[in-house]
């Protein structure tokens, strides 16, 4: 075949096309019905039944909307059971404020930024924009460890305390104006840094930036409580007041999990890393210092092993997954065998290692376990609450068969008292830096 397609070889691609019937079934079939619905395979959601024999109490689903606070939502909602048990507050009655989280996630976003820019060395545009210095300076998209970072700082509020705004579930306004915001100011320290400014002048200039940036917010976010009181009904339905709490005294006080032991780890047999090496990303993160964008990559069975532990123990699982590919919304099934792409297209579908390698997948969703079904000690399915509320799925719920878990969780975190001698040794090296594009 030469390097261009020729008209000779269409009219053979198309006799061949349709000297095999079948094919032009296939094709009226998918052409009415979609892509989804003709491939689907009701057997496959059937076998995945809505039983779990390890399963957290139900819960409220939260509804993200069009935001990126999944991160977020996971966070929140992998603690909600501690908080509300030291409360002594029924589940579904305790909302915890995400605003309040982003509020101070973009500030601190900002201020890295800030300091990237003070620190930098070389001001070659060339260098910044292939290193991607200062691609996330405004998003809304996060992890697990900025998450800790910030109510280590800053604490916890109840929703009503600091309730959603407007543009709170739209996160494209917003992020579009902080950002192009932030980055002005990122090319001002620039072009002082340029005149040879000393670092103390750099930072007088970009505290009056925080400051503007801490307005800016406010009157779109509604500016933060630092003390508050809280009224809430006990499980006896008695009323109960928290008076003049800061939101760090009510963190401290009633979020008794230790979440700095909690650390992230990743399954990702790519060709540029190692099993039980730990990886950081650059210039990823939130607050300086804390925040950094880590995980320990360890294989996929051992990762398996410690979500179990977990949440034996009655403790949820956070998950940072890829969901974009095998999903069914309409029934909450995660499975591999899902659509019937290779009988009706002759499809084949990328291994995780295939994928991960070409940038194909990604942690792009963060969710939380709540239930997993063993049978002879082995995982069949999980039980996965999601953050688009309880009108899809089953009630908000995916049920994640066992082969998805291998392909498509990248991420989870896990209490460092379940790990083994090994992996707790593996914590202790220096993190290697990677790119931020990469996946994971």
């Amino acid at each position: 075949m030469d390097n261009q397609i020729s008209i000779e070889q269409i009219k053979m691609f198309s006799k061949k096309y349709n000297e095999d019937t079948q094919n032009k079934v296939t094709e009226k079939n998918i052409t009415e019905k979609g892509l989804e619905a003709a491939c689907i395979s009701e057997e496959v959601i059937k076998e995945n039944e809505r039983i779990f024999n390890i399963e957290l109490p139900d819960c409220k689903r939260q509804d993200q909307s069009e935001s990126y606070r999944c991160w977020m939502y996971a966070s929140l909602n992998m603690l909600k059971h501690n908080i509300t048990k030291n409360l002594n507050i029924d589940i579904n009655e305790l909302d915890l404020s995400t605003n309040y989280i982003a509020f101070f996630d973009r500030l601190e976003k900002a201020n890295k930024a800030y300091e990237n820019a003070i620190n930098l060395n070389n001001l070659d545009f060339d260098y910044i924009n292939k290193e991607n210095i200062f691609r996330y300076v405004g998003t809304e998209g996060g992890r697990w460890e900025y998450f800790v970072a910030i109510i280590n700082k800053y604490g916890l509020v109840p929703r009503s305390i600091m309730p959603d705004t407007f543009e709170t579930k739209n996160w494209e306004k917003l992020e579009r104006i902080y950002t192009e915001k932030v980055v002005k100011d990122v090319l001002k320290l620039l072009k002082l840094k340029e005149k040879n400014i000393s670092i103390d002048e750099l930072r007088k200039v970009k505290e009056r930036f925080i400051e503007e940036n801490y307005s800016v917010l406010s009157k779109i976010l509604r500016e933060p409580k630092y003390e508050f009181t809280y009224k809430y009904k006990d499980i006896n339905n008695e009323e109960q007041k928290i008076e003049n709490i800061t939101p760090l005294q009510f963190k401290e006080r009633y979020l008794s999990l230790k979440v700095e032991d909690f650390v992230s780890i990743e399954n990702m047999p790519m060709y540029n890393k190692e099993y039980y090496k730990i990886y950081r990303k650059k210039y990823m993160g939130g607050v300086i210092g804390k925040g950094n964008a880590q995980f320990l990559n360890l294989p996929i069975n051992e990762i398996k092993e410690l979500v179990i532990k977990q949440l034996k123990d009655r403790v949820p699982v956070y998950m940072g997954v890829n969901i974009t590919k095998f999903r069914d919304d309409k029934s909450g099934v995660l499975d591999t065998r899902l659509y019937n792409y290779k009988e009706m297209l002759g499809l084949e579908s990328l291994t995780k290692e295939e994928a991960l390698n070409m940038y194909n997948i990604r942690y792009h969703h963060a969710m939380i376990f709540c239930g997993v079904h063993l049978e002879d000690n082995k995982p069949i399915r999980w039980k996965i609450e999601d953050s688009y509320g309880d009108k899809e799925k089953f009630d908000g719920y995916y049920i994640m068969n066992d082969n998805y878990f291998d392909e498509f969780v990248i991420n989870v975190v896990i209490d460092k008292k379940y790990l083994n001698e090994k992996q707790l040794k593996a914590l202790e090296q220096e993190p290697i830096e990677i790119e931020g594009e990469e996946p994971g």
